[in-house]
């Protein structure tokens, strides 16, 4: 059994909470006493305040009446829930009742100051989650594994993937971290590093891209064309879904200049604006639309029905090449293509091709991301390795 005082997670005024920890066999309950200090200040071998700290007289005597207390409360056998709650409430924490539902509103509203729309709907997404989890809990259910059973919860009832555990779990202990640093909880609760079984980059082939174009769809209603249209774009720039949509306007044809070579855009993810180069492919389909009289540079068409009809023409391309899903199933490649995929193809082919130089920047902001794409493409890779061991 011991009491002990420490500090730790110094806040944007450059001080720290005074932490009490109760610990009796090999349980410890912790508070947050109602005092910041400077972590100079702090004597972390005496757990007690410098002599020469501001008040530090006064602090210390109070520090060890409560240590007498807390201790003398252990030594008789009371639970250490008792012996917490009996400080609490003699040092005026017993009537604070935070609860989860309220605390999350407040923090989402810190963090609409700063996120963009999209991120701000994401983390509402983890609100409902978690209070259909844990309903509007007080923080004193919040424990160590919380974050662990919410995961769970996650994977095994709503049946998301472990990916999406993980990144919702992120989230959360980044929430409990914002209570942590105001000393509303002693420690935000772990996380769990759910293994994430790996998933093969879905693209088309130079050889499958040309039988996309290829294939007849006279026989199909207009909406397929445009689709194709669109997934070629896709291919042919590496533009995200959202910005694509952005050029289904008259106006998008004044950022497109055609001569140059360039689309002036600013992505709707980042908020950025770039100059998207325009290779060859895509200038000729943007050319034709412009001689056409069409109305916008990429047709209107809304993603879900373009995600239909892609796999649609891509079965009647007969690009069915086997794709290994992450559950360890394998279906025709047809079947998964979707927009994205679209994007993930003008990655793969350029970084194969030209190494992933030219996409920093433009497609992606670090390496990191981008070396997923490099082995995507085996046939690419087997032809790299051939070099090796060429004239043998």
């Amino acid at each position: 059994m011991a009491v002990r005082f420490y500090v730790e997670r110094v806040g944007a005024d450059g001080r720290a909470p005074i932490r009490m920890a109760l610990l009796k066999g090999r349980r410890k309950l912790t508070l947050t006493l109602p005092l910041r200090v400077r972590p100079s200040d702090w004597n972390r071998r005496r757990q007690r305040l410098r002599r020469t700290a501001p008040g530090a007289t006064e602090i210390n005597a109070a520090l060890e009446r409560l240590a007498a207390r807390a201790g003398g409360a252990l030594l008789s056998g009371e639970p250490l829930e008792t012996v917490r709650d009996r400080i609490r409430s003699e040092i005026g924490l017993a009537g604070r009742d935070h609860r989860l539902a309220n605390l999350l509103e407040e923090w989402l509203a810190v963090k609409a100051l700063t996120l963009k729309p999209s991120s701000l709907e994401v983390l509402r997404r983890l609100e409902r989650h978690l209070l259909d989890f844990a309903g509007n809990v007080s923080l004193d259910r919040v424990d160590r594994a919380f974050l662990e059973r919410f995961q769970a919860y996650l994977t095994g009832e709503l049946g998301h993937s472990p990916a999406t555990a993980n990144r919702l779990g992120q989230y959360a202990r980044t929430f409990f971290l914002w209570l942590e640093e105001r000393g509303l909880i002693a420690k935000a609760p772990r996380q769990l590093a759910l293994p994430e079984p790996r998933r093969e980059v879905v693209f088309l082939t130079p050889e499958e891209l040309r039988a996309f174009q290829q294939v007849d769809l006279s026989d199909l209603p207009e909406g397929y064309e445009r689709a194709r249209t669109i997934f070629l774009l896709a291919c042919f720039t590496g533009l995200r879904a959202s910005d694509l949509k952005a050029g289904m306007t008259p106006e998008a044809w004044r950022t497109i200049d055609l001569e140059a070579g360039v689309w002036h855009l600013r992505e709707r993810k980042t908020e950025i604006y770039r100059r998207v180069p325009l290779v060859e492919p895509a200038r000729r389909i943007l050319r034709e639309r412009l001689e056409s009289g069409a109305v916008t540079p990429v047709p209107k068409l809304s993603e879900q029905k373009v995600n239909r009809y892609v796999k649609e023409i891509a079965a009647r391309a007969g690009i069915a090449a086997p794709v290994r899903l992450g559950d360890g199933r394998e279906v025709p490649k047809c079947q998964v293509l979707s927009l994205h995929a679209g994007r993930r193809t003008f990655v793969t082919l350029v970084a194969h091709a030209a190494g992933t130089a030219p996409l920093v920047g433009l497609t992606h902001a670090d390496l990191d991301t981008l070396q997923k794409y490099l082995g995507a493409w085996d046939e690419s890779r087997r032809r790299a390795l051939e070099k090796a061991f060429r004239g043998l």
